[in-house]
């Protein structure tokens, strides 16, 4: 308006200028208000309704301020009780336009939104200050409760492909100039969010709620919260493992998880919503994850660990005096039980367990070399077992004779009642010959060419809160030189085909997902080609194939000490993990050293563990 006069001015005749100059100051900017109001937010159906219209209310509170066409508004104050409306001063009125865009937080931009996973960011339009505005959000709201005693410093909320939902938004305008709610990211935007808690954040055994803001939008590989405590260690959880579309004004709940340093969760939908309401500036948190694509997926921690016998140890320790005495069995076999604590499988697959490393209280306890008894059994008590002895045919149990005779050097298979319940198990030996057991072949010493007889032990199991089902498989296949001269790869080839072309299918024969892993003893050439030929394919290879596996693993895939004095750890990958029925969210090598029997830090096997997060 003001561009117009003076152009006016300029083409009346002189006489008149004077005139001109001397027209009525413009009125002074008093400012307007302008009431919001926020929609509600909708909870997924499969959460549950909210209330009858299955919405949950955003509330305003003291502090919040809006803007309107780039004027901010004066600080909300005052505001009493929990209202989703609320009148907004401002000191000034925005020039004249035929749409007002408003946003939340309040900026100087028109048409840019800030994402700082806490706040819910708004948007509105209105063609008249002298109406209300009702605002809508742009974003998905991720909730959940944690439990525990720590006190929680900060949560690094990352996208794991890469998904801009950090920083600066812009939205796109339709033809009348007005917000559509369309995110682009800014050139500074991020993938993660890095969000400190204001206050320490204490957790109780009644759980806290977390609230965190994401854009909407299409997450392909789910995100990673990573917590962190006061005590410099973290926990990691997992969203949306198979991906996911996440629309705009929708909460996500996630059901209760127990806080746990070193452990990696991925959580399950809430079935209900649960009682409090969502606040804007809500201090952030964390909870329990799941899969978009199935309300009723379940998740298993899966891992396999070659423990390294106590009579192995003694061959290479009598053969190497510079191997550490903190190595053997007697100083380690307490280490080798924190690693398993630590990684808290659900089920995993143990290798080289003989009867110095393990009984039952049908045998008498095998003391070690030293005189002593040191068995795990004790360290984990969370677990049960799953363990056949030396001359078992088929189908021995846990109640007969499960160490009569000794184990040898075998695998078991370890789970923890509490989550999973066993409905059969069994061992079969793969030595090329289709057998259950060396008693069923009288030619078994001619038969194995300078190999040796390899056990595979299995186990089905129901998952006790979900009532779903699979298969478990561990081994141990032979050395990669155990042939002969001619061929000295035949014997670890005939384990490897036997193993993935007749044991498990034999084993798994009702289409439930399944699992098989151990020391194969191989990470290249025709042996490995065979244990990927069936329908079981290797969790590495799998999570690399789709760009999931993280940069550690990628960087440092070997899964053994570089040599038994523990120079660092190695390239070779013979340890795995292979699945078929299951989607993948994690893949870690536990490379963490412990104390052994002198307080000095060790590697507590020549092997490294594995842990995976299979879901279905």
């Amino acid at each position: 308006m003001s561009f117009m006069k003076k152009t006016l001015c300029l083409l009346l005749p002189a006489t008149l200028l004077l005139s001109c100059a001397k027209d009525t100051p413009a009125p002074e900017d008093r400012g307007f208000s302008l009431r919001a109001a926020m929609e509600e937010v909708r909870v997924k159906n499969s959460l549950g309704p909210r209330g009858t219209d299955n919405k949950t209310p955003i509330y305003w509170a003291d502090g919040d301020e809006i803007s309107v066409n780039g004027v901010i508004s004066r600080p909300l104050s005052g505001q009493s009780g929990a209202s989703s409306s609320a009148v907004f001063d401002f000191g000034s009125t925005p020039a004249s336009a035929s749409v007002y865009n408003v946003l939340y937080p309040g900026t100087s931009e028109t048409d840019r939104l800030s994402f700082d996973g806490k706040r819910i960011p708004l948007y509105g339009s209105v063609q008249s200050l002298s109406s209300a505005v009702s605002l809508r959000t742009p974003s998905c709201v991720i909730r959940f409760k944690i439990k525990g005693s720590a006190t929680l410093t900060g949560v690094l909320l990352s996208s794991v492909s890469g998904e801009r939902i950090a920083g600066g938004f812009t939205l796109a305008k339709d033809a009348g100039g007005a917000l559509t709610g369309v995110l682009i990211p800014a050139s500074d935007a991020s993938s993660h969010i890095d969000y400190s808690f204001e206050e320490p954040f204490v957790l109780t055994p009644e759980g806290r709620t977390v609230v965190l803001v994401i854009p909407a939008g299409n997450y392909s590989k789910g995100l990673k919260a990573v917590v962190s405590d006061n005590s410099l260690k973290s926990m990691t959880l997992r969203f949306f493992v198979s991906g996911a579309l996440l629309p705009a004004a929708q909460v996500c709940a996630f059901q209760s998880i127990e806080y746990s340093a070193g452990s990696e969760v991925v959580a399950t939908e809430a079935e209900g919503f649960g009682s409090e309401d969502i606040a804007l500036d809500t201090q952030g948190g964390l909870q329990d994850l799941t899969s978009e694509s199935g309300q009723n997926m379940v998740s298993i921690k899966a891992g396999t660990y070659n423990i390294w016998s106590p009579e192995a140890r003694k061959t290479v320790m009598d053969a190497d005096p510079e191997v550490s005495e903190q190595r053997s069995w007697a100083n380690s076999y307490e280490a080798v039980a924190a690693m398993i604590n630590y990684l808290d499988c659900d089920v995993m697959g143990l290798q080289e367990v003989s009867s110095r490393a393990y009984h039952t209280t049908l045998t008498a306890p095998r003391e070690d070399y030293d005189g002593n008894v040191h068995t795990i059994n004790s360290k984990i008590p969370s677990y049960k077992w799953v363990i056949y002895n030396a001359h078992n045919t088929t189908y021995d149990n846990l109640t007969s004779n499960t160490t009569a005779n000794g184990l040898g050097s075998t695998d078991a298979i370890i789970y923890k009642s509490s989550v999973l319940q066993l409905e059969a198990s069994g061992r079969y030996w793969i030595t090329g010959t289709k057998k259950k057991a060396p008693q069923d072949d009288p030619n078994w010493s001619t038969i194995q060419n300078g190999g040796t007889n390899r056990p595979a032990t299995w186990a089905k199991f129901t998952h006790k809160a979900s009532g779903k089902q699979f298969y478990f498989i561990t081994t141990h296949l032979d050395l990669p030189n155990a042939g002969p001269s001619e061929d000295p790869l035949l014997p670890q080839r005939r384990n490897a085909s036997e193993l993935i072309e007749w044991f498990a299918p034999l084993v798994v024969q009702d289409g439930l997902p399944s699992i098989i892993c151990g020391d194969m003893n191989t990470d290249t050439g025709e042996c490995y080609e065979k244990l990927n030929s069936g329908v079981w394919k290797d969790v590495y290879d799998s999570m690399k194939a789709i760009g999931t596996l993280e940069f550690t693993e990628l960087r440092y895939p070997g899964t053994m000490n570089a040599d038994k004095r523990e120079s660092g750890i190695g390239t070779w990958r013979p340890d795995h993990i292979l699945t078929d029925g299951f989607s993948l969210s994690y893949y870690k090598v536990g490379r963490e050293k412990f104390s052994t029997k002198d307080g000095s830090m060790h590697y507590p096997s020549d092997h490294l563990p594995i842990k995976i997060i299979a879901n279905f």
